[in-house]
């Protein structure tokens, strides 16, 4: 309002002509930038990541750059078509030939969390409802573990209980080593009952070896084709599962390898690691392929072809209640997942570069990641925030593992050629052991903190014992 009348808004001339800051690009340009952008991404852009990265090879763009999102790929793509005419008429001219290609609105409008969820069939859902009933029933078992030693815990008598045994965690010493394979041994994992270590190489071959003389009591020559990437025991100490490069997961026993339990067929591309759930029902597989699956080994059937990565899954494990699975892999992130609805329901970023391992304690809140950026990083996922970062080699970090009794200890192993071994109350390193000559590729530690095994491009599985142990 004025001496002269009013102005009516219609009326206000809006200048968009000026500099933007960023990038010095006029503001009208930059909403017009805006606006095409939603449009094509209503129209035109694809919303499967798979056709996304086929249009950038297509333009001849990278397919995807490191650490980059589904979503970000996607405004890569859409920021292309927006800069440069002649590209956005060559995928036109494409999109024509390969209707497939095309994405309507309603299909955009759809949540990007789909594309992380897998559709559930009858046996999924039968699996999933499983789930349910036998990961309470672990939970309610746990918790109440966890009241009755809160209940009659003594601070001081803890403190000092603590101290003794991290002092004696910082003497191990190399008691043996026994040569495994013809090529770099992979995977080293102690069976549940403690009595053998089951072993596996990139030649293909399992050994088992007495779990305190390392004496080799069985060879199995021919489980896979090609390399070994995963191996676990069930929690009975029967059977093997193991996951190799030939892209297949075996379920066997060692006590009659030639009789598979389960042969599973589905990744296309290396399996790496593989793991039973705590039930032994069901097995996870992580893999090359982007993707990580769960089978169900009675019926030896697929039961969840899950995506979520960027790029290859090279890790995973269980939460020892069954409800939850932590995958990780090359795009260098974890994520936790439901396994009773499977939802991703946290996403652990902080590492710079790819995992390689990872490990649920036994308290069922906090997991380990260990990387190439040379760090282990423990995630609490009862809150949201940064991780405990721990400066824990100078090289690759190719395994964690928490005992899986307590979770009071933690051991990494790396390409430094040591291995470590860490205070889960304070996250300090105990212990730096070295007598590997190449790197390390594995590493496992008994009940009661006594025994570590470990292997790597020696060919080599070693020993390390403590004189004493009381814990």
């Amino acid at each position: 309002m004025n001496g002269q009348g009013t102005i009516s808004f219609d009326e206000i001339r809006v200048d968009t002509s000026y500099i933007v800051e960023d990038g010095g690009k006029k503001a009208d340009d930059t909403l017009k930038s805006l606006e095409f952008d939603r449009e094509q991404k209503l129209t035109i852009v694809p919303t499967d990541d798979t056709e996304v990265r086929e249009s950038l090879v297509h333009l001849g763009q990278p397919e995807a750059l490191e650490n980059e999102s589904n979503r970000d790929r996607r405004d890569r793509l859409s920021d292309l078509l927006y800069q440069n005419p002649d590209i956005r008429a060559q995928f036109l001219e494409r999109q024509a030939k390969s209707p497939s290609l095309e994405t309507g609105p309603s299909e955009a409008s759809e949540s990007e969390d789909e594309e992380f969820y897998t559709p559930a069939s009858g046996s999924l859902v039968e699996c999933r409802q499983f789930l349910i009933q036998d990961s309470l029933g672990r939970a309610r078992e746990r918790l109440r573990n966890e009241r009755g030693h809160a209940d009659s815990q003594d601070v001081s008598t803890t403190i000092v209980q603590r101290r003794k045994l991290n002092a004696e965690l910082s003497k191990y010493e190399l008691w043996g080593s026994q040569v495994a394979s013809s090529r770099p041994v992979s995977g080293v994992l102690l069976s549940p009952n403690q009595k053998s270590v089951a072993c596996g190489s990139w030649h293909g071959d399992v050994k088992i070896i007495d779990s305190e003389t390392l004496e080799i009591l069985a060879s199995f020559d021919a489980i896979h084709d090609d390399k070994i990437g995963g191996l676990d025991w069930s929690s009975d100490s029967t059977l093997l599962v193991t996951g190799g490069a030939d892209r297949i997961v075996k379920v066997w026993k060692p006590s009659s390898p030639n009789d598979s339990t389960a042969v599973l067929k589905g990744h296309e591309g290396r399996v790496v690691k593989v793991k039973f759930h705590p039930s032994d029902r069901y097995v996870a597989s992580a893999s090359f392929d982007m993707t990580w699956r769960l089978w169900d080994v009675e019926r030896q059937v697929e039961l969840q072809l899950q995506e979520g990565h960027a790029k290859e899954v090279y890790c995973l494990d269980f939460q020892c209640d069954g409800s939850l699975l932590c995958s990780a892999g090359l795009d260098s992130i974890g994520r936790i997942w439901d396994m009773r609805s499977g939802q991703s329901l946290m996403i652990l970023e902080g590492h710079a570069k790819p995992i390689y391992g990872v490990s649920w304690s036994p308290n069922g809140h906090h997991v380990a990641t260990g990387s190439a950026d040379g760090t282990v990083k423990v995630w609490d996922i009862r809150k949201v925030g940064n991780p405990f970062s721990i400066l824990a080699h100078n090289n690759i970090v190719s395994d964690v593992k928490f005992d899986k009794v307590s979770g009071r200890t933690l051991v990494s192993s790396s390409y430094d050629k040591t291995v470590s071994v860490f205070a889960s109350d304070s996250w300090l390193r105990l212990a730096s052991l070295k007598g590997h000559t190449d790197k390390v590729m594995s590493i496992d530690i008994s009940h009661d903190f006594s025994h570590l095994y470990s292997s790597g491009w020696d060919r080599s599985v070693k020993l390390w014992k403590l004189g004493v142990c009381n814990s």
